[in-house]
């Protein structure tokens, strides 16, 4: 399911976006627009195909790319640097988040808390049965019978 979730989320991105700003040309939000579906996409693309990082970042921007040259051609769309730049924004955001998230975690693992030496400090544990925590038969600790 974690997998689809972001599929999900970028079709319905898509589609509300595509009944609500139908025409697509100048539009003030254009360019955040571009952000939010190519970080999506991005993430989708990541997410479903379980690919390395880079491999997700370079298809999603190279599907930006080839969507702005292909709008150059169309009759009512025309192809924009600015929205490029947008795509690559989007791209680039889930990158650095994701890249962010795993840094976070390498860093909590290898900050783990170590083993404490008790014969070093003259002490010693006392053992207990499983994990229930009661001590065992032989740790010395007087019964309360």
């Amino acid at each position: 399911m974690s997998r689809l979730l972001p599929l999900v989320i970028l079709i319905s991105f898509g589609v509300l976006v595509g009944l609500v700003f139908n025409t697509g040309v100048g539009h003030p939000y254009d360019k955040v627009i571009h952000i939010g579906f190519f970080a999506l996409l991005t993430l989708s693309i990541h997410a479903l195909f379980c690919c390395r990082l880079r491999i997700s970042a370079v298809v999603a921007f190279a599907m930006g790319l080839a969507g702005e040259m292909v709008q150059g051609f169309l009759p009512h769309h025309e192809m924009s640097l600015p929205d490029a730049f947008a795509n690559g924004i989007g791209v680039t955001l889930v990158v650095a988040l994701i890249a962010l998230i795993r840094s976070e975690a390498r860093q909590a693992v290898k900050d783990a808390p170590e083993e404490l030496d008790f014969s070093g400090m003259g002490l010693e544990p006392v053992p207990t049965r499983y994990l229930s925590g009661a001590p065992s038969e032989g740790s010395g600790v007087p019964s309360e019978k």
